[in-house]
């Protein structure tokens, strides 16, 4: 129940609406930082905190989402859009291969009998790979292998829009899609237009 209480500090009345720790609505000042929600109608969500592959794929499916697919140009655009969005358009870090410069997607390597990769790539639904995405230099994917396994998961650079096969231990930011759509959306990023929903 809003209880609608003024502040001294604040200098106002409580009329604005929030969701509290305990995920029930309650009543705020509207000079209170606090995160937010906005009408998103893209199709893509990146968490910054990284995680292994493993895990960020059983994140998505905790907040009710799913591991990022991307079957197109225009998506893999879309991804990195969100990832901007989601970074605050903070420049990469200066190290190439820093971890909050690569960002999971689901997509893997399809393997063989002997744990090998085939040069075949899929998404953690099973589906096949629909498009040919730019791989980050000539010689990706290279499948390079440690004692723990083959490079079999996809990493997407926020740098360059690239992909890269990486080891599914590595710690790293990660991208969720809803399982459908509630509107459209149409990638704008001129001048401050980062996006229209329709």
């Amino acid at each position: 129940m809003p209880d609608q209480q003024c502040s001294k500090k604040f200098g106002e009345c409580q009329t604005w609406v929030m969701i509290n720790k305990r995920g029930t609505w309650d009543d705020t000042y509207a000079s209170m930082k606090a995160p937010f929600l906005c009408n998103y109608c893209g199709k893509y969500i990146v968490v910054a905190t990284p995680r292994s592959w493993y895990k960020a794929k059983a994140l998505c499916e905790s907040y009710g989402l799913e591991m990022a697919i991307v079957n197109s140009k225009e998506e893999n655009e879309e991804i990195g859009w969100a990832a901007n969005i989601t970074f605050n358009y903070e420049p990469t870090h200066p190290e190439r291969w820093n971890k909050m410069n690569w960002i999971w997607l689901g997509t893997e390597e399809v393997m063989d009998s002997n744990d090998e990769g085939t040069g075949e790539w899929k998404h953690w639904n099973g589906k096949k790979l629909e498009f040919d995405p730019d791989w980050d230099r000539k010689d990706q994917p290279d499948n390079w292998t440690k004692r723990r396994g083959e490079q079999s998961k996809v990493a997407f650079s926020r740098i360059n829009k690239k992909w890269d096969d990486s080891f599914y231990w590595k710690k790293r930011p990660f991208a969720c899609q809803c399982p459908k759509r509630g509107c459209n959306f149409t990638h704008q990023e001129q001048a401050g237009n980062y996006g229209k929903g329709k």
